[in-house]
């Protein structure tokens, strides 16, 4: 059996129905973040998407060559093993939905790692991006991509979720990730309704702060549920008050393409700017897990 199936006939029906599915999601996101945008530009839009395309170039070939058949492969490999059947077992809606439970819960566990040093060098080519907008869900670097296939595709393999799950949620996966990334200001009122079970572009828009505390919190990827388990969350900074980026990359000149593919090469940085100052905020009154207003943005 082979560790890449490229041509498996669950690809090529992801291909033909999930491509035109996050097409649709992607060019609804532009319009509504274009429409009603929620935080001011501090870069020309021009300047960021080429580069953040370019960087997406290899990323997501990437993902479709490495990560989406790794998932039908590795499952292929774990079947006959016996933790593989662990969730063969449960009835059908209730299998469907401890996978899909697993797959996030994996999603979010990843995102938490990709914070730790080690991975980081790989994950700052993402976060030091100095706006968010619907680009921003693509600025990975395909080392990233890389480094997940076994935490993203061997672990759910080994835990016996199916691969038409696992492609199925890859298409919601991805859905989400433009949308928490897009600059679409939701109404408040409905954000707050969304937030307590999605991620919401509020919530992940303080998850880019150049505030350390803040950067450390909303690492949930569709649901809430996981950064409220394991009090992650946090929701009280007004969306006007966020400086978006990595303190130790404010200069825009010093983000070329060539530069950020190379980042993960070069050593950590600490969490300070270049003359040395933290970003810090001062402490409020505000509940955490309180949606803050966005003032007068």
């Amino acid at each position: 059996m082979a560790i890449f199936p490229f041509a498996h006939p669950l690809l090529k029906r992801f291909d033909r129905w999930a491509t035109p599915v996050l097409a649709v999601v992607g060019v609804a996101v532009l319009l509504l973040e274009t429409r009603h945008p929620l935080r001011r530009r501090t870069r020309p839009r021009s300047e960021r998407w080429l580069r953040n395309l370019l960087l997406a170039a290899p990323s997501l070939p990437a993902m479709r060559l490495t990560l989406l058949p790794a998932v039908v492969g590795l499952a292929q490999l774990a079947a006959p093993h016996r933790p593989a059947r662990l969730l063969a077992g449960l009835p059908g809606p209730l299998r469907t939905t401890a996978e899909v439970l697993l797959l996030d819960y994996l999603a979010y566990t990843w995102h938490r790692l990709l914070h730790s040093p080690l991975l980081w060098r790989l994950h700052r080519v993402h976060h030091s991006d100095l706006d968010m907008d619907l680009t921003t869900a693509w600025r990975f670097h395909f080392g990233e991509m890389l480094a997940s296939i076994p935490y993203r595709a061997g672990l759910p393999a080994l835990l016996g979720v199916r691969p038409a799950t696992a492609l199925a949620y890859e298409v919601v996966f991805e859905a989400c990730t433009a949308m928490q990334h897009s600059n679409w200001r939701l109404p408040l009122a409905a954000e707050r309704r969304l937030v307590p079970l999605l991620v919401t572009p509020r919530a992940h828009g303080i998850h880019h702060s150049m505030v350390r505390a803040e950067t450390q919190s909303n690492f949930g990827v569709v649901l809430s549920l996981w950064d409220r388990l394991h009090r992650t969350l946090r929701l009280n900074v007004p969306q006007c008050d966020l400086t978006i980026g990595v303190p130790a990359y404010p200069d825009p000149a010093d983000q070329t393409v060539a530069r950020l593919l190379v980042l993960p090469l070069a050593p950590l940085e600490p969490w300070a700017r270049p003359d040395g100052s933290v970003p810090e905020r001062a402490p409020t009154t505000t509940s955490l897990l309180e949606l803050a207003a966005d003032g007068n943005c």
